[in-house]
């Protein structure tokens, strides 16, 4: 399977970026968890960076599905998107019900 292409961002050598890791938390993360870093996987896309094709969205939480196999979960308060296999989601079970 091929794979859908994400938009560049611009800057991405920016130093400021609010939601991504510095190189203190890199080194931090590669030592503790025994595995490298790969802002791929582990950096948070925008809506506006996320691959142009075919999507199925979730209605629950608006996590796009793509039709190559992609997903992205949406991180409902930042609005941030994470691919699948970069974080788990933080819901309690007793807040499901609550929505």
């Amino acid at each position: 399977r091929g794979r859908v292409r994400v938009v560049d961002r611009e800057g991405d050598l920016e130093e400021d970026d609010e939601y991504g890791m510095s190189d203190g938390e890199i080194n931090d993360f590669e030592s503790s968890f025994g595995v490298e870093y790969d802002p791929y996987y582990d950096e948070p896309y925008e809506e506006s960076e996320l691959p142009v094709g075919k999507y199925k969205a979730d209605k629950s939480y608006g996590d796009r599905r793509y039709a190559n196999g992609e997903v992205f979960y949406k991180d409902e308060g930042t609005g941030m998107f994470y691919r699948q296999g970069s974080r788990p989601r933080q819901k309690k079970f007793w807040d499901l019900n609550s929505s």
